[in-house]
């Protein structure tokens, strides 16, 4: 589909330690990675419940487009954390349905804060019969609740610095999009599971043939081991994350330390992941996972991907996201290997455009 370049979109991914952005040239025939680039943050410049540090934010994303030479001002950003629950829901379609007093009724049950200080959005997934819907129609929904505040604060500090949100996203669904726009050899009649393991949160998304069937977000993710490690050693959380990420050398008495330390959390994390996978199973009788497919900065950590593996006796595979893509002559390869994992969601949000649902 040819997208005008006044609807091209930036994707802007503002995680709790890092900003990523992406630029995407569509064209007629193909769509080309033009920009992409990161910034790290300080501790404590954002939480899972919102921005913190506004001013610094700020000066982090203007730093970014000035030194990627970036014009475009439209982006697409998305939304994750405590703030924010997707969840699908089933209703029956009847005649006399107000479908979207339907879903705040619904919504109401699920949403742990006021109905009225969020946001609601849906998506109507599929439309089924089964015995128990009386010859009716059951419409199967996606609904998203974000808080008011939590989107206000976003749009306020971009608009700011002169940048206008076109899409408003969430991380699960991002992540999907640049998922299936760069995967290969994907059945429309399997089950996948798509896994973002960021710093505070293990987003998880189910899907089968373009279609949600289940989605989930905890509170767990690399900062436990970042802050095991600082506690263990009496380091800072800079040090932390360099011998987490293997950039700092040890004393083998000093490893055996940090590998009991991954063994634990890792295994909270599997306990977690294998939750998700027996609730599918019992909710979707029959229906079997394919494949484990993970991104995010902390799914790079040694061993994970083969842990995994092995305790789900499913193949897992990296999500490439610039699969697909057509990769601009500047941009350095190896750069595009060392940010693959952690700009899965950015991609996601490049590949939106102005109008699209």
């Amino acid at each position: 589909m040819i997208v005008h370049k006044k609807n091209q979109l930036l994707g802007l991914d503002i995680g709790t330690y890092s900003i990523k952005i992406v630029e995407i040239e569509h064209r007629k025939k193909d769509k080309i990675l033009k920009n992409i680039g990161i910034v790290h943050l300080r501790p404590g410049s954002l939480s899972p419940n919102g921005i913190k540090n506004p001013d610094y934010i700020k000066q982090a994303i203007t730093g970014l487009l000035e030194n990627l030479k970036i014009r475009n001002k439209k982006i697409a950003i998305s939304l994750s954390g405590t703030s924010v629950i997707a969840k699908k829901i089933s209703l029956l379609d009847k005649e006399d349905i107000n479908l979207e007093d339907a879903i705040k009724r619904e919504a109401e049950q699920f949403i742990p804060f006021d109905i009225e200080d969020v946001n609601l959005d849906y998506d109507i997934m599929a439309t089924n019969y089964d015995e128990s819907s009386e010859d009716m129609p059951r419409l199967e929904i996606m609904v998203v609740a974000a808080k008011k505040s939590l989107i206000n604060n976003y749009v306020n500090l971009l608009q700011d610095i002169g940048l206008t949100p076109g899409i408003i996203d969430v991380d699960l669904f991002a992540m999907q999009n640049a998922f299936e726009f760069s995967a290969e050899g994907i059945a429309p009649d399997k089950c996948y599971i798509l896994i973002d393991i960021g710093s505070e949160t293990i987003n998880t998304n189910v899907i089968k043939g373009g279609m949600s069937l289940f989605v989930r977000s905890s509170l767990l993710g690399g900062i436990q081991i970042s802050k095991q490690i600082m506690n263990e050693f009496q380091i800072e959380f800079e040090d932390a994350e360099k011998i987490k990420l293997g950039i700092m050398k040890l004393e083998e008495e000093q490893n055996k330390k940090i590998r009991n330390i991954f063994k634990d959390i890792v295994k909270e994390w599997i306990d977690e992941i294998n939750g998700n996978i027996e609730f599918i199973r019992r909710t979707y009788p029959g229906e079997e996972i394919e494949r484990i497919f993970i991104t995010g900065g902390s799914s790079r950590i040694l061993g994970l991907k083969e842990i995994l593996r092995a305790e789900t006796r499913i193949e897992v595979e990296y999500i490439y996201p610039f699969k697909g893509l057509n990769i601009d002559k500047k941009i350095d390869p190896a750069y595009l290997e060392y940010i693959s994992n952690q700009a899965t969601v950015a991609v996601g949000l490049a590949l939106r455009s102005i109008g699209d649902k």
